[in-house]
């Protein structure tokens, strides 16, 4: 079984259709071995009436936090309701095609425990790009990200990953960060926990109904990047790594999430 685990913040504009969009395509691709789970992080538009009326014919778990979290804790909670072998977690308004999810699945197959997706590559295919401040800000979060958190990483904040299901509900269950830097802390606790990492370019559009607050969530980022690389060394770093089926002999290389 595949899950797919959707964050749902005030997503009512979209949230129908989308949702339908990924059942039909789950459904083609696995037949019945899937499953949708949407966390509803508090919203205070119709979007938790439509994830009641659609969780029969989409036969969707449904959660919902007691209150407003933020992504990482919508995203925590529904990690922890998967039952899936393998697990990705999409954004609401799918700004990353359903489709990239099947170049994703090889890698997962191959041993990879973590597959994210990369709109810095040059083979990334971008639709609709940020406004230019968003994007320079962007870079300078990732170089500031690497520098602090000791990782090497493209690109933290993608909304579209993959993960084992083991490896993504023993991640998840650790996170403390609900907020704008839970990427990080997720891939600093891959890291840490010796798992292994690919990144694969995607296309990608951007949504201009975008919930970044810039000043205020780039204050807080901040912080919480010291909190993390400060507090979770609780976190042992077991390495680990790939050993490709005979099948896959010419499987890629580990990717080192560490500098």
């Amino acid at each position: 079984m595949i899950s797919c685990v959707v964050p749902v913040f005030n997503e009512a504009r979209c949230l129908e259709q989308n949702l339908v969009a990924i059942h039909r395509f789950l459904e083609q691709q696995f037949g019945t071995s899937f499953e949708i789970v949407c966390v509803d992080d508090c919203s205070r538009d119709a979007s938790p009436d439509i994830l009641v009326r659609l969780k029969p014919s989409l036969k969707l778990v449904l959660g919902r936090n007691p209150r407003n979290l933020g992504k990482g804790g919508a995203l925590k909670h529904g990690i922890s309701l998967t039952r899936g072998e393998q697990v990705f977690f999409t954004d609401a308004d799918l700004s990353t095609p359903l489709t990239e999810l099947m170049r994703f699945i090889p890698f997962l197959d191959q041993g990879y425990d973590v597959v994210i997706g990369n709109r810095k590559s040059p083979d990334a295919q971008i639709k609709r790009y940020q406004p230019r401040y968003r994007v320079i800000m962007g870079l300078g979060y990732t170089k500031l990200v690497n520098f602090v958190m000791g990782l090497n990483v493209s690109d933290y904040t993608c909304g579209f990953k993959a993960f084992r299901g083991d490896a993504a509900r023993n991640i998840f269950s650790r996170a403390r960060i609900a907020g704008w830097s839970f990427d990080v802390e997720i891939l600093y606790l891959a890291h840490r926990l010796g798992y292994t990492l690919k990144e694969v370019p995607v296309t990608w559009e951007d949504h201009p109904e975008t919930k970044v607050r810039i000043v205020k969530d780039t204050l807080r980022s901040f912080t919480e990047l010291v909190r993390i690389r400060l507090t979770r060394h609780d976190v042992r770093t077991v390495p680990r790594t790939i050993i490709p089926n005979s099948s896959q002999a010419g499987a890629q290389s580990t990717t080192n999430l560490g500098k």
